[in-house]
């Protein structure tokens, strides 16, 4: 069993993403990106050879993403519905993954046998995996769980905050009333 860590792909890493164990030795290399269709992220050995790819083949809520290696496709993940807790299968390899979006802690199983446990930090993803012979494969799938969690938790929707009705300038008293907190900018007065 080693544990791999990977730093988060987002805006700020684009490119290469270099993979380490314990010890800070370089272990792989994840190349790519992923959003529109026939994107792909790869996982390279250190010497150059391509490992892993995974490859989004469907766009939408519910995007889908073949998985290969060595060349040959081993299987299909797609996000499924689920509030907080996730569940998704990984087709022809039969496993699945169980996971909550909000702490970031994700299983990996095949039947009850524990595949990778992925605990998404703040900077770095720590990966368990428990056969080297997966690794390439455990790290394209910890990629795009990383992913839907951060998707999941920043929302691009403005909310309001509730005031009690005794703050209200109205002089309304519901609890359900919504105002926007304005932020006061320091403006320069000429």
């Amino acid at each position: 069993m080693r544990k791999l860590y990977v730093k988060h792909q987002d805006a700020n890493n684009k490119g290469a993403t270099i993979v380490h164990d314990d010890f800070n030795n370089s272990c792989y290399l994840m190349v790519g990106k992923w959003g529109i269709r026939h994107d792909a992220l790869s996982v390279y050995s250190t010497d150059g050879q391509l490992l892993a790819e995974i490859k989004q083949t469907s766009v939408g809520i519910f995007p889908k993403f073949d998985i290969f290696f060595n060349g040959q496709k081993i299987g299909s993940i797609s996000k499924t519905f689920g509030l907080i807790h996730e569940f998704v299968y990984v087709s022809k390899l039969k496993w699945f993954i169980t996971g909550n979006l909000r702490t970031g802690l994700h299983h990996v199983y095949s039947g009850r046998k524990p595949i990778m446990k992925l605990v998404c930090g703040t900077t770095y993803n720590e990966l368990t995996i428990t056969t080297e012979a997966t690794e390439p494969v455990c790290i394209c799938i910890a990629a795009i769980l990383d992913h839907w969690s951060k998707k999941n938790s920043k929302s691009n929707i403005k909310r309001g905050s509730a005031v009690p009705g005794w703050q209200l300038p109205s002089g309304e008293t519901s609890f359900n009333n919504i105002q926007k907190h304005k932020k006061h900018k320091n403006k320069l007065i000429e």
